[in-house]
């Protein structure tokens, strides 16, 4: 009995602080791209002119009650490779068994050069990206992600079960989403490749006279508003709602298909959907 007790109480932890904190500015390549890897951290991404990356990252876990084993000390590998910079959570034991309250703070800011390019992966994150000049790929599962004033030309997204806002952009947009929200204002994309299953799209972009446009959706629904630019949107349905504002000119309509043309251009738009419900915009 002695024994147990002095066990519990060389387990028990009351009131730990694990507080981890990193402030360091990196070289990298003016072409460069920064990849990040974390996980449930509130990461802000802020692109200005600059010349090099500063990463601050603050790390805390607060425990009341009791932990058995240890998930080892919290820590943030930074490292630069080829003109890039590579930032991750360094890997760590997670086999802790906590009883109590756990508090857990996790704060990430990265300031990059404008013309830099992001690469992150993440889960379970919250994102707030701005001003990024050079290319944008995310794949992150279950995550809110604000883009403002995205000026690069090349833009990735894998989502599952998450949401996306951005603004601006252009050149091309591929994005694949699983029960998620993606939703773009502000576009001048040329090439756009967007794929969803039970997800909601929502596109305001021009359409440029040569691009290439396709949207295919299952069990969701696709708003796409053309700000300026025109031509043929054809649309393979089945179940599907189809609404039209502005002046389109109806020019098939069959069962399972449906052809579009708008004036000013000379773009492809093409459209499959399942089960779902489309509306289309032109603001002139």
């Amino acid at each position: 009995m002695i024994t147990v007790l002095l066990l519990l109480g060389a387990l028990s932890v009351e009131a730990q602080n694990n507080e981890y904190k990193l402030d360091q500015d990196y070289g990298i390549a003016a072409d460069g791209t920064v990849f990040l890897e974390s996980d449930d951290a509130e990461v802000n991404i802020i692109a200005s002119d600059r010349f090099d990356v500063n990463v601050n990252v603050y790390h805390r876990i607060d425990v009341d009650g009791i932990e058995w084993g240890s998930d080892g000390d919290f820590k943030m590998n930074v490292r630069q490779r080829d003109g890039d910079l590579y930032i991750e959570e360094a890997e760590r034991n997670n086999n802790s068994l906590r009883i109590g309250h756990v508090d857990r703070e996790y704060r990430i800011t990265v300031r990059i050069p404008r013309g830099v390019s992001i690469d992150v992966k993440g889960d379970d994150g919250a994102y707030e990206i701005s001003d990024v000049g050079g290319g944008i790929s995310m794949v992150a599962d279950d995550s809110d992600i604000n883009i403002e004033n995205a000026t690069g030309e090349s833009f990735s997204f894998k989502i599952d079960d998450g949401v996306i806002r951005m603004d601006k952009g252009q050149g091309k947009l591929t994005a694949t989403l699983d029960d998620g929200e993606l939703r773009v204002e502000n576009g001048n994309f040329n090439e756009i490749d967007v794929r969803g299953d039970d997800a909601d799209l929502y596109f305001a972009t021009v359409l440029s006279d040569a691009g290439q446009y396709y949207f295919g959706i299952d069990d969701g629904d696709l708003e796409l508003d053309i700000l300026d630019g025109g031509g043929s949107i054809d649309i393979a349905h089945d179940d599907t709602n189809i609404n039209t504002i502005g002046t389109f000119s109806k020019i098939r309509d069959e069962d399972e298909r449906t052809v579009y043309k708008v004036k000013g251009g000379n773009a492809s738009v093409e459209i499959e959907s399942e089960d779902g419900k489309i509306v289309l915009r032109y603001s002139e």
